[in-house]
């Protein structure tokens, strides 16, 4: 049953892992287009 229950949280970590990584690529975009160092699109 262990076995079963670390499989689970095995799979479940690569997700969130790059879910973490796309959120603070995009918060870190955010960042840039604030403080002007990239110009904005519209």
């Amino acid at each position: 049953m262990k076995s079963v229950v670390l499989m689970f949280i095995g799979g479940m970590v690569g997700p969130v892992t790059a879910l973490v990584g796309v959120g603070a690529g995009y918060l870190i975009g955010l960042a840039l287009t604030e403080s002007g160092s990239a110009k904005p699109s519209k």
